[in-house]
């Protein structure tokens, strides 16, 4: 086989893989977490913490067979996947599937609940890897360690972080960490 047909074969091949989400018979299950870049102001700078482009994420949740996302944006909230989809840059987005069946996802207990802008541990306010990793919690699993804030790439964020009132020892989660 010449160069020119193998060449053509590998881009066939990236094509296919590219358009695999697309395709019938592809679907998400219920604990897929999906990721995707923000649009939102504090995505530039959860990028520069974290070296990712991947700056926000959730959790798909099945209600009456429709793919919803559970995140927290303004306030924990479900929204259709495909709304979900269109907030993030250029549509793009990507999953990292449950291998869990029968994955529960109480939303009663997160829905509605406000952004927590301090990322702080708790459960009065959420941000969207903290409630993704809290949901896996609440089925048993433990995606990552959990980071201080100083572990992460903050040298030029220290003015940013201390406006919030954030503290660089306290421990949080990033998307990235969920990949």
């Amino acid at each position: 086989m010449n160069q020119s047909k193998i060449n053509m074969n590998r881009l066939l091949i990236i094509v296919l893989a590219m358009l695999l989400p697309f395709m019938k018979g592809y679907c998400l299950n219920q604990g897929d977490i999906v990721f995707q870049t923000s649009k939102s102001a504090q995505s530039k700078y959860i990028a520069l913490a974290t070296g990712s482009i991947y700056t926000h994420c959730g959790v798909i949740v099945k209600v009456k067979g429709k793919d919803y996302v559970l995140e927290a944006s303004k306030k924990v909230q479900l929204t259709p996947l495909d709304k979900w989809i269109a907030k993030g840059q250029f549509g793009h987005y990507k999953v990292r599937k449950c291998n869990k069946r029968n994955f529960k996802v109480n939303t009663k207990k997160y829905l509605n609940k406000p952004y927590d802008t301090q990322f702080k541990w708790d459960n009065a306010k959420m941000y969207c890897s903290e409630l993704v990793y809290k949901v896996y919690q609440d089925n048993g699993i433990t995606l990552c360690k959990l980071r201080k804030v100083k572990d992460y790439h903050i040298f030029f964020l220290k003015k940013y972080i201390k406006k919030r009132g954030i503290s660089l020892e306290q421990l949080v989660v990033a998307p990235s960490d969920l990949l």
